[in-house]
């Protein structure tokens, strides 16, 4: 008996000490734990209506109701008694730790936040970053998947996307072909203009056939620059540039204008 009635009296003793910082503390937790979820949902259902990509919202509101859970839990503890400054401390002192050694880590994954909520570009466009260029297969939170004309996957950490300069040819409805054409010395450059210029403007696949910019851009070393830029629809951008380049050549020909290739004349010194 003299044991039990020493543990009750301990138990009660607790109780009417500790037992208002318990009740708080209890309080705390749930009501911060329905917060929490609350913040949770209200994070998700906002994201979930704008353009944000799936991943990325359950990502940023997981991210955001676990960082609510830890400051509850500091709440807590520090209304039993836990000095919040030594918690704080040590929660600080474990993010930096974790932050240094992940830290490549934790930067492609906030660059995959950034790609996936300002969207520079997006599945099935066509890149070029880095050196690497292709059609975007998927955008991931860690890389970003491109699939090559060869049919090649490339893997790209999502960093190396967000360091470099991106060119998203797929951002417009159109593309313009920036067509270079070398003719020789002794063409008649209006009439040339002329001819291609006919050619270009009688392509179905042109659209700016009426403000087609066309001009001599350069003389060269062995042939002058005729230059011009037709604009076209974006999924019409090969199939233009093939039947244009066809039809210059074949025009060109028929007309008799040479387009001449680089070539050296060597002279020989009198002895």
């Amino acid at each position: 008996m003299g044991w039990t009635e020493r543990a009750w009296d301990h138990l009660t003793d607790l109780a009417l000490t500790k037992g208002p910082d318990l009740l708080a503390a209890l309080i705390i937790v749930v009501i911060g734990y329905i917060i929490c979820r609350w913040i949770r949902r209200g994070i998700y259902n906002l994201l979930a209506r704008s353009s944000v990509e799936d991943s990325a919202v359950t990502f940023i509101s997981e991210l955001l109701y676990f960082f609510c859970l830890t400051i509850v839990a500091v709440m807590a503890l520090g209304t039993l008694g836990f000095s919040t400054t030594s918690l704080s401390a040590a929660l600080g002192g474990i993010g930096l730790g974790i932050g240094l050694a992940l830290k490549d880590k934790i930067g492609n994954v906030a660059s995959g936040i950034f790609i996936l909520i300002f969207q520079p570009f997006h599945v099935g466009d066509y890149i070029d970053t880095g050196g690497f260029s292709g059609t975007v297969a998927d955008i991931r939170i860690m890389y970003t998947e491109l699939r090559t004309t060869g049919n090649q996957m490339i893997i790209i950490p999502n960093l190396t996307m967000t360091s470099n300069i991106v060119t998203n040819y797929s951002y417009l409805d159109t593309r313009n072909l920036e067509l270079n054409i070398g003719v020789g010395y002794d063409t008649d450059l209006p009439a040339c203009i002329e001819i291609m210029k006919r050619v270009i403007t009688e392509s179905p696949y042109v659209l700016n056939k009426e403000t087609l910019p066309i001009y001599v851009k350069a003389l060269g070393d062995s042939s002058i620059t005729i230059y011009a830029r037709p604009e076209v629809k974006r999924d019409d951008y090969f199939n233009a540039m093939n039947d244009l380049y066809i039809g210059i050549k074949k025009a060109l020909d028929n007309a008799g204008i040479d387009i001449p290739f680089p070539q050296m004349v060597v002279h020989q010194a009198k002895s």
